[in-house]
C-alpha cells in the first residue's frame, strides 16, 4: 500500500485515533451489519420525519411544532448512527480493540493483542442471517475467562480469516524484531567484553 493511500486510510479512521496506543495503526474496522442500523432508524424515520410531514400537510399552522418534531427525529437518527459507528472492532497492527458504546457519553474499550488471542469462533443462526451472511464472532483471550463479542457482524467467516492473517503477520514481525534485538544484545555484550579486555581475540598470522 502506498504512503498516500495509507494516509487516506488513517484519516478515514480519525475518530478512532483516541483508542490507539503509540505507534498503533488501524488496518481495518469491523462493524455490525448495516441492516441493523437501517432497522433501528426505520422507525425513527417514519415517526420522526414522515409522520410530522404528513401532519404538516393537514395542519400547516403547526409549522414550529413540526420543525421541532422533525428535529427530534433527526437527533434520533444521529444517535443510532453514532451507536452503530462506535460499536465495532478496530483491527490494528497490534491487536483487536473492541469498542462498545452505550449512549452518547458512555464508552467501553477492551483490547486483545494478537499474541493473547487463544481462539476465534463465529456462529450464524436463522434463515435471514444465513442468507445475508450475518453472525456473531467471538475472540477468547488467553488466560482470561472473558471474551469479546461482535454481534451481527458482516461476513463473520471472512472477518475471522482476516484477524488470523493479521495475527500471523504480527507474530512473524515480532519474531524478526526479537531476533534482531537478541543479535544486537549479543553484539553489545561482546563489544563490552572486548573493550574491557575480557575476551582475547585470536591473533591473525
Amino acid at each position: 500500500m502506498s504512503i498516500e493511500k495509507n494516509k487516506k486510510k488513517q484519516r478515514k479512521f480519525y475518530f478512532y485515533a483516541r483508542y490507539l496506543d503509540d505507534g498503533e495503526k488501524i488496518l481495518d474496522v469491523a462493524h455490525r451489519h448495516i441492516l441493523t442500523l437501517k432497522i433501528k432508524t426505520s422507525k425513527v424515520v417514519f415517526f420522526g420525519i414522515v409522520v410530522p410531514i404528513i401532519f404538516y400537510l393537514f395542519f400547516p399552522q403547526t409549522l414550529l411544532l413540526v420543525l421541532l418534531w422533525i428535529g427530534i427525529g433527526l437527533f434520533g437518527i444521529f444517535y443510532h448512527f453514532i451507536d452503530w459507528y462506535f460499536d465495532c472492532w478496530l483491527l490494528t497492527n497490534y491487536g483487536v480493540v473492541d469498542l462498545d458504546r452505550e449512549g452518547l457519553f458512555s464508552m467501553t474499550s477492551t483490547r486483545v493483542e494478537y499474541h493473547m488471542i487463544e481462539g476465534i469462533s463465529y456462529s450464524i443462526k436463522g434463515f435471514l442471517n444465513t442468507v445475508l451472511n450475518v453472525g456473531d464472532i467471538t475472540i477468547d483471550k488467553l488466560g482470561a475467562k472473558t471474551s469479546v463479542v461482535l454481534l451481527d457482524a458482516t461476513h463473520p467467516q471472512a472477518l475471522e480469516r482476516k484477524i488470523m492473517d493479521f495475527q500471523e503477520r504480527y507474530v512473524a514481525e515480532r519474531s524478526v524484531r526479537d531476533h534482531q534485538a537478541l543479535k544486537d544484545m549479543l553484539a553489545d555484550m561482546i563489544a563490552y567484553h572486548i573493550q574491557n579486555n575480557k575476551i582475547d581475540l585470536p591473533d591473525k598470522d
